[in-house]
C-alpha cells in the first residue's frame, strides 16, 4: 500500500496551488492508495475526511498537521491525532513530543537542514518516530546528512512529496507491507518501519530539469544583486528557492 504522508492542499494551506480533490485525484492517477493532508498549523475537520473517503473509497485519506515551533521555526509532523490543540496552541517540540507520545500519536521531523547545516532542536533527547530524509523540499545536498542523523538516533526515514501541486503528489511515498485497518493500526506500522521507501523516477527526472532552469535565473539574479522579493515578484515562484541558492544548495532531488 502506497501512502504519502505529507500533503498540502489550497482549502487549508495558503502556500498550496491544488485543491484535495485535485491532489486525491492525482494521488490516485500515480498509483498511491492513500495521502495524508498535513496543513499548515491548521487540522482537517474529522467530517470532511469522512465525506472524501466516502467520495473516493477505496482511496483511503487522513488527517495529519505539519506543525512550526514557534522558537526555532523548525517543521514538525503529527499524525494520528485529531484534537484541536494541535492547532490553537503555539508549540516548542519539547511540549509538542512529550503531547504526541502521551496521546500515542506519530511525530516526524520535516525536512531538515532546509535552510542550515544544523538542527535547532535536541532530538537525541527527544527522539522523533521518523526523519523525512526525500521530498520536493529536500534537495540532494541533504539527503546524506540526513540519513547518518537518523541511523545516530536509531529512529525511521520516511519519504514523502510535500506536495503544494497536485503533479507533485507522490513523487516519494513509503509503500506498506500491508493494508492498515484503521488509523491505529497505520501508525503503529509506521512507528515499526513496516514500509519502503519508494519514488517515481520519471517525475523526479522531470521535476529536478524544471529546477534546474529556475535555479540558473535564480542565479543570474544573484549576480545581479536582484533580492528573494524580486524573484517572487517576477516569476510568482516562492522566494524559499531564491535563498536556497543563495547558500549554495540545490532543490534537485
Amino acid at each position: 500500500m502506497k501512502i504519502d504522508l505529507h500533503v498540502h492542499d489550497k482549502e487549508r494551506s495558503a502556500c498550496s496551488k491544488s485543491s484535495e480533490d485535485e491532489q486525491i485525484r492525482a494521488a490516485i492517477k500515480f498509483g498511491l492508495d492513500s495521502i495524508i493532508f498535513t496543513d499548515h498549523n491548521i487540522l482537517t475537520p474529522l467530517e470532511r475526511l469522512n465525506e472524501l473517503n466516502n467520495k473516493y473509497k477505496p482511496f483511503k485519506i487522513y488527517g495529519g498537521i505539519e506543525i512550526e515551533m514557534q522558537d526555532t521555526h523548525e517543521h514538525i509532523l503529527v499524525l494520528g491525532l485529531h484534537d484541536k490543540i494541535l492547532q490553537d496552541k503555539k508549540w516548542v517540540y519539547e511540549e509538542l513530543h512529550s503531547y504526541v507520545r502521551e496521546n500515542n500519536g506519530y511525530i516526524a521531523f520535516a525536512h531538515p537542514f532546509r535552510y542550515r547545516g544544523f538542527i535547532k532542536e535536541n532530538l537525541e533527547k527527544f527522539v522523533p518516530d521518523a526523519i523525512e530524509i526525500h521530498s520536493t523540499n529536500i534537495g540532494i545536498d541533504d539527503t546524506e546528512k540526513i540519513k547518518q542523523l537518523a541511523q545516530k538516533l536509531n529512529t525511521n526515514l520516511i519519504a514523502n512529496s510535500d506536495a503544494h501541486h497536485y503533479t507533485k503528489v507522490g513523487i516519494y511515498c513509503n509503500d506498506l507491507i500491508v493494508p492498515p485497518n484503521s488509523e491505529k493500526e497505520l501508525i503503529d506500522m509506521l512507528k515499526k518501519g513496516a514500509y519502503k521507501l519508494s519514488s517515481d523516477q520519471e517525475r523526479i527526472k522531470k521535476h529536478n530539469d524544471e529546477v534546474n532552469k529556475k535555479e540558473l535565473l535564480i542565479k543570474k539574479l544573484i549576480k545581479e544583486g536582484k533580492s528573494k522579493d524580486y524573484y517572487h515578484n517576477i516569476t510568482g515562484n516562492w522566494e524559499g528557492e531564491f535563498e536556497r541558492v543563495a547558500q549554495g544548495k540545490t532543490y534537485k532531488i
